[in-house]
């Protein structure tokens, strides 16, 4: 690689302005006029095109195929900002390559898919409709600019799946594929990253991108690195560094990585022994034990957030008379008690994280799928380890950090696929500048969705989850049903086993058979009991006789904090027409309701509902997707936060390639 190839490689992106105030509702506004060629009605025509062509190419031999192919990709390397533009007879070849290699023929909607993609667009392509052929079809093309291509995946296994599964038909299209995994040696990374196409999860990719920053500090920056190269008087080292540049990036499941997860700072850090700290954190989880709820201190639900009321001051200044080291300081000793009683208040077991060897492991509330390696900040995670009685960590000091979200503002091009991502479209085009495609179907959904039931209380909302799953198993329909909890999973696993009802658990406790427990959630008479995790990155298909009998059957244990994990969830049945049904069960003893219903509301709609009283189910029905919305504009007020502190920074370190 020349010096000027090394620097365009690793050059990064100026991240788009994101606008305010009036300047922001008129930028909004501009995301409804798409050119032309990015309209669906366009991408229809082009697609069919590519379609009947690639069908008429059948004939034509291996050794043909490839000469073309490597035709194509000169023709694109030659003009590698015009991926966008790639000719009919281009595209109609990879399909066929694929075709030839993989035994999938790509129909015209996954080809839409492919083509806005590579023209910069968010695709919303429904569950079971081919978007890892899709995506698969544009990396090649961006893969042939000969500039880094990555693929970020869900998780690990999905990383690994994809990239082993689609090699065939990457190396036939002249193009090198690898995967990054987290328990790989940074030799092997380097390696893999190497390859023209990358198939990895965002956190290991903004992992690898901080440590690379690190390893070579003082050159982090392109020009700097050329600079050097060019007027060095010896030859350079081996570079450390691991990735070979970030430019472009194609994001399966966009919507949990660009949106739900990017509140979440990446933070590479390092541990450093503090036995004081260690000791206090105990004596602080010691004695808030003794504090009671609404006399020494109040919570916030929706701000997640503890105040100390004046008796709760008292009862630490008696505490710490006795105590020494850190509880001398007023302040101190405060923060100590306010970490302790977040953990206890905020942070349950089995939800927000899990215990595992004596370790606490973050739970991923989008998902579901636990974060080995990941901790929160401030305390907060050694006040968890107090709480539950193990080992407390050593406090660690921040080396690097960055948010998600600025990390994919850093990209060159940025595109993507998810099932879920037109109820956010303003913000990924607010951010991130992507414009969101909602692709046809390629056959109607035959799904039904039943109106949701709300219970007034947790124990008759599991009594008549208990009586639905019982029914439809009699008469052998899969069920598949989705909790928002670890805890919850175990406690319907519970009762249904108590009334004969075998089922199989899928969570982050129970989750090292999950590919296997996928597999056969379709098959007759089968019970699976999920958190998100089961609504990504999977397919669930449909055993022998099942379509008979109505579809799968998925069945919501409440509203989540956001309408597209409904959705997603909801996805897992009528896949490419399959039939279907879902349903979702809730109750006001649910999350939504506790976090953003006065409890003179509860207390009323309870009695309402006991009574039969008309309109009362109607109206919790109401009041509870109400509360949804409101989660859902809490959350994006967060992530805006984070993106206003990102700027901040960005302004105040303008001398840095990684404010």
């Amino acid at each position: 690689m020349t010096p000027t190839q090394a620097y365009r490689s690793t050059q990064l992106a100026n991240p788009p302005q994101v606008y305010q105030g009036i300047d922001a509702w008129m930028h909004g506004w501009t995301r409804h006029f798409r050119p032309k060629k990015e309209r669906l009605g366009e991408l229809e025509r082009e697609a069919k095109a590519i379609h009947e062509m690639a069908e008429k190419l059948g004939g034509r031999n291996l050794d043909q195929l490839q000469r073309e192919l490597k035709v194509f990709r000169e023709e694109i390397r030659s003009r590698p900002d015009k991926v966008g533009e790639i000719s009919i007879e281009a595209m109609a070849t990879i399909t066929e390559a694929a075709r030839r290699k993989l035994g999938l023929f790509a129909h015209p909607v996954q080809l839409m898919a492919s083509l806005a993609m590579l023209r910069g667009d968010l695709v919303e392509v429904a569950t079971g409709e081919g978007k890892t052929l899709a995506i698969a079809l544009a990396a090649v093309v961006r893969a042939w600019t000969d500039r880094p291509c990555h693929v970020v995946t869900a998780n690990d296994y999905l990383a690994q799946r994809d990239a082993k599964y689609l090699r065939k038909f990457f190396e036939i299209c002249g193009v090198s594929v690898g995967s990054v995994t987290g328990k790989m040696h940074p030799d092997e990374r380097r390696t893999e990253y190497r390859s023209a196409v990358v198939y990895t999860t965002a956190k290991e990719l903004a992992a690898d991108f901080l440590r690379d920053d690190l390893t070579e500090e003082p050159f982090g920056h392109p020009g700097r690195r050329l600079i050097r190269q060019i007027y060095q008087a010896q030859p350079a080292k081996g570079s450390r560094r691991v990735l070979r540049g970030l430019h472009t990036i194609i994001v399966d499941e966009a919507d949990n990585a660009l949106i739900d997860e990017a509140v979440t700072p990446l933070i590479i850090s390092q541990s450093k022994e503090n036995k004081a700290l260690e000791e206090a954190t105990h004596q602080a989880a010691g004695l808030c034990r003794e504090f009671v709820l609404d006399r020494h201190y109040r919570r916030d639900e929706q701000l997640r957030s503890i105040k100390l009321e004046e008796e709760g001051y008292r009862a630490i200044e008696r505490s710490s008379e006795s105590l020494s080291g850190i509880w001398q300081g007023k302040t101190r000793r405060v923060e100590l008690v306010l970490k302790a009683l977040e953990a206890r208040e905020f942070f349950h077991r089995d939800k927000q994280y899990v215990v595992e060897d004596k370790k606490v492991v973050i739970v991923d509330e989008s998902t579901g799928r636990r974060m080995p390696g990941r901790s929160w900040r401030q305390g907060l995670h050694q006040a968890v380890e107090a709480k539950e009685g193990v080992p407390v960590t050593a406090p660690a000091v921040t080396i690097a950090s960055i948010s998600f979200q600025r990390f994919f503002r850093l990209f060159h091009a940025i595109s993507g696929a998810t099932g879920t991502a037109y109820e956010a479209a303003g913000e990924f085009w607010r951010i991130y500048r992507l414009r969101v495609n909602r692709i046809p179907l390629h056959r109607s959904c035959q799904r039904r969705e039943l109106m949701p039931k709300v219970y007034p209380t947790r124990d008759e909302k599991w009594s008549a989850v208990l009586v639905e799953c019982r029914q439809r198993h009699d008469f052998g329909q899969p069920i598949l049903v989705g909790t928002r909890s670890v805890a919850d999973s175990e406690e319907l696993a519970r009762r249904l086993r108590s009334v004969g009802l075998p089922c199989q658990i899928l969570n982050a406790v129970r989750h090292r058979d999950e590919a296997a427990i996928i597999a056969g959630a379709g098959q007759k008479g089968r019970v699976t009991i999920a958190t998100n995790m089961a609504g990504r990155g999977t397919d669930i298909r449909l055993g022998d006789g099942v379509r008979e009998l109505g579809g799968l059957c998925v069945i919501a244990t409440d509203f989540y904090d956001s309408g597209r994990v409904d959705r997603q969830l909801y996805g897992r049945s009528g896949r490419q027409g399959d039939p279907g049904v879902a349903v979702t069960y809730a109750s006001l003893d649910d999350e939504l309701a506790r976090k953003f219903l006065y409890r003179w509301t509860i207390q009323s709609l309870r009695r309402s509902m006991k009574w039969d009283l008309p309109g009362a189910k109607r109206l919790a029905r109401f009041l509870l997707k109400r509360c949804q919305k409101r989660s859902e504009k809490e959350a994006f007020r967060r992530r805006e936060k984070v993106l206003k502190m990102d700027e901040e920074r960005a302004k105040s370190l303008g001398f840095s390639a990684k404010a």
